[in-house]
């Protein structure tokens, strides 16, 4: 074999060897890179997330990469990828218009803004949106796995939470 023919081959190697030791590095896909794009419905993790607004059910969410586009143009993955958590979830009867009748929360009327087009048939049709600065806080206090980021927004008369959060 040639010496052009023997580092041909050490490079393709090479890169096998970086391609390979970077997929384990980082461990492969993450579950979020598993679910992206996809309406999940699990409430576990929601539940473990925003528990403090209280029992959530009937979740119709999403999580995905911010940085997606950015990433795809780089040659090794990003550790520090920013997901981003959106969706609905409903709250047990009441519950809406009790926070939202909590003076020190002072929520004022907001539509959610950027609502990803695959979640909208899951948000109520008449909502009228709710939302407090104070309450987001509450909810993204410290202990809350990760999740720095995000707003949320009661509507009293569905008893809905939306939420998104990165």
């Amino acid at each position: 074999m040639s010496r052009r023919a023997w580092l041909a081959l050490g490079i393709g190697a090479g890169a096998a060897v970086a391609v390979g030791g970077t997929v384990y590095a980082f461990g492969g896909p993450t579950r979020a890179q598993q679910d992206a794009g996809r309406v999940l419905t699990d409430v576990a993790p929601l539940q473990e997330r925003f528990g403090e607004a209280g029992r959530l059910s009937d979740p119709h969410w999403l999580v995905y990469d911010q940085d997606e586009a950015e990433r795809s143009r780089e040659l090794l993955p990003n550790p520090d990828a920013r997901y981003r958590v959106v969706g609905v979830a409903r709250l047990p009867a009441g519950t809406a218009a009790s926070i939202v009748a909590t003076p020190s929360y002072a929520f004022a009327p907001v539509d959610p803004v950027d609502v990803p087009d695959v979640l909208t048939e899951f948000l109520p049709g008449q909502a009228r949106w709710m939302r407090s600065a104070a309450f987001d806080r509450r909810l993204l206090a410290p202990g809350t796995k990760g999740v720095t980021h995000g707003r949320f927004f009661l509507d009293p008369s569905t008893d809905s939470l939306y939420f998104d959060t990165f």
